[in-house]
């Protein structure tokens, strides 16, 4: 079993709004992620959001089938609110981190994380033109693991290139996958659709 996080907790310094809900094809962009995760058949997600965007999110976005969990110092960084999130996973349970920025990724970029993690993945990753990409899956068996490793902005990315042996990477063709709104010319630059470019 596998519970689903999703980090919409940051200060969006360089968007200059509130990057959950900048809008994506009519849709806040926490509401799109929030769909995908919805088909991928996955429910009950783990949203973090950060003072002091927390309330004009839920105003805007429908979390009733969500559990939220809220950081009072987003300032600390993508750490603190991933470490809020792992938290809240049911024990036992193998978690999906995604981002709330990057709300292109694919359906099927979902479901192969999952068929992934089905067949004995440990920890894995969908990989699209050579850069790792999102969402990334974690065994129950590392979270504790993961959430002592966490520090400043850099996610799990350390605890990953520590367990590369565990990694699986499965190549999708989804840009989506790789492509986050940083700033506002990331909206405008985007080619694939409905979704810009980070690492795992």
């Amino acid at each position: 079993m596998i519970d689903a996080i999703v980090l919409a907790a940051g200060l969006a310094t360089r968007m200059g709004e509130v990057k959950p809900l900048v809008s994506i094809g009519g849709e806040p962009a926490l509401g799109a992620v929030l769909h995908r995760i919805e088909a991928a058949g996955l429910s009950q997600p783990i949203v973090v959001l950060g003072a002091p965007s927390a309330v004009t999110i839920e105003a805007a976005v429908d979390l009733s089938a969500c559990t939220v969990v809220q950081n009072a110092r987003p300032e600390t960084g993508m750490a603190g609110s991933l470490r809020l999130g792992l938290d809240a996973v049911s024990p036992g349970r193998g978690v999906l981190i995604f981002h709330a920025d990057m709300p292109f990724v694919a359906v099927a970029t979902i479901d192969a994380v999952r068929r992934s993690a089905g067949a004995g993945a440990r920890i894995a990753a969908p990989c699209h033109g050579g850069t790792r990409g999102f969402p990334v899956f974690f065994h129950h068996d590392h979270i504790e693991g993961l959430r002592a490793s966490l520090a400043g902005d850099a996610g799990g990315r350390a605890y990953i290139t520590q367990h590369l042996q565990e990694l699986t990477e499965i190549p999708v063709e989804d840009p989506g996958c790789v492509y986050d709104i940083d700033r506002p010319a990331d909206l405008s630059a985007w080619k694939g659709g409905l979704a810009c470019s980070i690492g795992a």
